[in-house]
């Protein structure tokens, strides 16, 4: 009995190695994954905020005139034509994300969009 319990610890001595080996490569994968997830979430969370500063920017300091906001915000529009209450104000803010991943493995960049609009009171 003692016999055949040494033959069978010899031979599976490097299964737990080898499981390990295995293993590792899809729990670093999925570790990274969520980190890059983590990285575009907060990429987008700071560009909706840079929209609705954008938005309060351009309705606090408009006064009617369209073209000092656009030359301080870059991306204002004023769908209804001016900037005088009560017409809309809209801020786009688009950013071409290069995840960090890219440097290991080909991953594809992604076009991000935060927009934020509001009406001139």
């Amino acid at each position: 009995m003692l016999r055949t319990s040494q033959i069978r610890s010899r031979l599976q001595r490097g299964q737990s190695l080898l499981e390990t080996a295995m293993m590792i490569v899809v729990i670093f994968t999925v570790v990274f994954w969520i980190f890059e997830l983590g990285w575009l979430m907060y990429t987008y969370a700071v560009m909706a905020d840079a929209a609705n500063e954008g938005v309060r920017y351009a309705i606090v300091h408009s006064g009617g005139d369209s073209g000092g906001t656009q030359a301080r915000v870059k991306t204002v529009t004023f769908p209804d034509g001016s900037a005088a209450p009560p017409n809309r104000v809209r801020v786009a803010v688009t950013y071409t994300y290069i995840p960090w991943l890219s440097q290991f493995i080909t991953t594809p960049t992604m076009h991000t969009y935060a927009e934020g609009r509001m009406i001139v009171p």
